[in-house]
């Protein structure tokens, strides 16, 4: 969805119901990654340097997406 959401297709948020999710829990994902991508370039327009939290040393975690559709 970030990279071309116009490639969003009906299918792909059927999958998401499939999965049991709900049609506020579809918008509530879409609107935080809408806004995620938004802030993300209003930064970059703004020339806001990185302030480094993926360099940080933290543990490793099992990634987000196994959790979301399994």
């Amino acid at each position: 969805m970030t990279e071309a959401a116009y490639r969003t297709t009906p299918e792909d948020v059927q999958v998401l119901r499939d999965h049991g999710w709900t049609e506020p829990q579809i918008a509530e994902a879409v609107y935080i990654t809408a806004m995620f991508a938004f802030f993300n370039r209003v930064a970059d327009a703004f020339g806001i340097a990185p302030q480094g939290y993926l360099e940080m040393d933290v543990p490793a975690r099992e990634p987000l997406h196994r959790h979301l559709i399994s």
